[in-house]
């Protein structure tokens, strides 16, 4: 039987900075228990090619984080074939993200792996954050 969302991508140990901001934001429980989620998961990587000192500020800024991790999980299981459907889609954070190229790609980040399904929902891994409009500003 399949483990829930948050689980899952624990259990991957390829996303450990992604899921240190979901749970600096609070959102574990939400993506342990409840559901149906869409995470749409950076790729470490994705993280790390930041400039260390916007790392650490991104961490320390609990509204700056929260607004960047939410945005990559969307209420609802979304597959790749539904996405595929979509010009666009809302995240949790109440944002809207485009989907481009037949849904290969997703706001600023192409999807490398489609549709790992866990027992409320459905994980997509991206090469890049997809950071929300109003936060370029923050310089990441």
């Amino acid at each position: 039987m399949p483990d829930n969302i948050f689980v899952t991508l624990k259990k991957m140990n390829a996303f450990n900075l992604f899921l240190e901001g979901i749970e600096a934001v609070k959102l574990t429980e939400d993506l342990k228990e409840k559901g149906p989620y869409t995470i749409i998961a950076p790729v470490e990587d994705a993280i790390r090619k930041l400039p260390e000192k916007t790392i650490f500020k991104l961490f320390h800024n609990k509204e700056v984080l929260r607004k960047v991790f939410s945005n990559h999980v969307l209420p609802g299981k979304h597959s790749s074939y539904d996405l595929s459907h979509r010009k666009s889609i809302p995240t949790l954070e109440g944002n809207m993200i485009e989907i481009f190229q037949n849904g290969d790609k997703i706001g600023a980040a192409n999807i490398l792996v489609k549709d790992i399904i866990g027992t409320n929902g459905v994980i997509h891994i991206v090469d890049n954050l997809i950071i929300p409009d109003d936060l370029f500003d923050f310089h990441i």
